[in-house]
């Protein structure tokens, strides 16, 4: 993301000031006055210095609180991601104590649909924690080009994926409440596409107290938040996750997210507030069950939603196959209808029909396979690799705005 559009594209890291009582025309998209100079802190790792057990094969990323480097064991050649607390922080305890924070949660998980956290160290004024090295795009990147040739199977196999990344969080306690494009990683494994959910940068454990500055603040990214954090962060839970992982299916099965509004204010308003264009209306080829699916994880009210995101895998599960049942009922339709039914070819209806059942058996198999997948396997039997310069995409905060909008 090019620091000029970050404004209105990603996630917000200072804090809007209230609105004026006359109404002010937003900035234009790009505006440069609502981010920070791209310059400020600098890498202080160099190719080829060694941390610790490992070497720096090189910089991969910046953001507002760290710095992420490509590297190796020292004795090894397998690529690890290496996230730097930026040092001038280091003196700053709330950064300090939320830089261990996400290390904490990230220990505590192991799946091969989640980064996987190798170890936390702190070595002469640099505290890092080393992650596992994912060489793929991001799923941002991945709608931009692929999104609009895929079918809703891989629609439904990929983002099933992610939901199960979702789901081990969520088994451990952890709410990730930034679920969005930049924060998906997909890899290739074995020819398959396998999705990995990163960046814990603003998770907290469900359990956790919320103190009366995050309860003053709004944090996530405006494009892919869901209506209670602004309205009511107490209720914040897993089936946010669910609602900003519904944005993001939205925004690969039509091509363009719920809600095309810029500024952040309106942004937050329309996830609290209204419903989008109904999906089959931006893409008509989407079966009615895929959209009832897309539909639901956009729901208001947390209840309303899929209550955890394994009900949700069952769901895109159930629409792929009544997609298809629909289509192997239109085809065999047709089929009879051309069929010429006389005395004379009594024989070609009963192959036919038998066919078209078979063949419509095998595709469900092979849905029903293709989504569950293996993908809840253990990551430690997984040989995958990291992309780290996709890994440090969300300043801290992401997003701040008083609650009295």
């Amino acid at each position: 993301m090019r620091p000029d559009t970050a404004a209105t594209e990603g996630p917000m890291k200072s804090r809007i000031p209230r609105k004026p009582r006359t109404p002010a025309t937003p900035p234009p998209l790009g505006d440069k006055s609502q981010t920070k100079s791209s310059q400020g802190p600098q890498p202080t790792l160099r190719y080829g210095d060694q941390f610790g057990k490992y070497v720096i094969n090189g910089f991969a990323g910046k953001g507002a609180t760290s710095f992420v480097y490509e590297a190796r064991p020292v004795d090894g050649f397998e690529k690890v991601a290496v996230k730097v607390l930026h040092p001038h922080l280091l003196a700053d305890p709330a950064k300090r104590r939320k830089f261990y924070q996400e290390a904490r949660i990230m220990m505590r998980m192991r799946h091969a649909n989640v980064v996987n956290f190798r170890e936390i160290m702190e070595i002469d004024g640099h505290l890092a924690y080393v992650m596992e090295y994912i060489d793929g795009p991001t799923l941002e990147d991945w709608m931009r080009t692929r999104a609009k040739s895929a079918s809703q199977m891989e629609l439904a196999c990929l983002f099933s994926d992610i939901l199960r990344g979702l789901s081990h969080a969520h088994s451990h306690g952890v709410v990730h409440r930034d679920i969005k494009p930049a924060n998906i990683l997909i890899a290739t494994q074995q020819g398959r596409l396998v999705a990995k959910v990163i960046d814990f940068g603003l998770a907290r454990f469900s359990d956790q107290p919320i103190s009366a500055q995050e309860r003053s603040k709004i944090a996530g990214t405006a494009a892919y938040i869901s209506p209670e954090e602004v309205s009511d962060p107490d209720s914040v839970g897993q089936t946010s996750d669910i609602y900003s992982l519904g944005v993001m299916l939205y925004e690969a099965a039509c091509g363009q997210r719920p809600f095309a509004e810029e500024d952040p204010r309106a942004l937050l308003e329309a996830h609290a507030n209204r419903m989008p264009p109904s999906p089959r209306e931006v893409n008509p080829a989407l079966s009615p069950e895929f959209e009832n699916v897309i539909l639901r994880t956009l729901s208001k009210r947390p209840d309303s939603r899929f209550n955890s995101a394994p009900e949700m895998i069952q769901a895109l599960q159930d629409a792929i196959q009544a997609a298809m049942r629909a289509e192997m009922m239109q085809l065999a339709e047709e089929n009879a209808a051309t069929t010429e039914w006389t005395r004379d070819t009594p024989a070609k209806t009963g192959p036919n029909q038998q066919t078209a059942m078979l063949l419509y058996l095998m595709m469900c198999m092979r849905a029903m396979f293709a989504v569950l997948g293996t993908s809840n396997t253990s990551s430690d039997t997984t040989d995958s690799t990291l992309k780290a310069h996709h890994l440090d995409r969300t300043p801290d905060p992401s997003f701040h705005l008083p609650l009295n909008l």
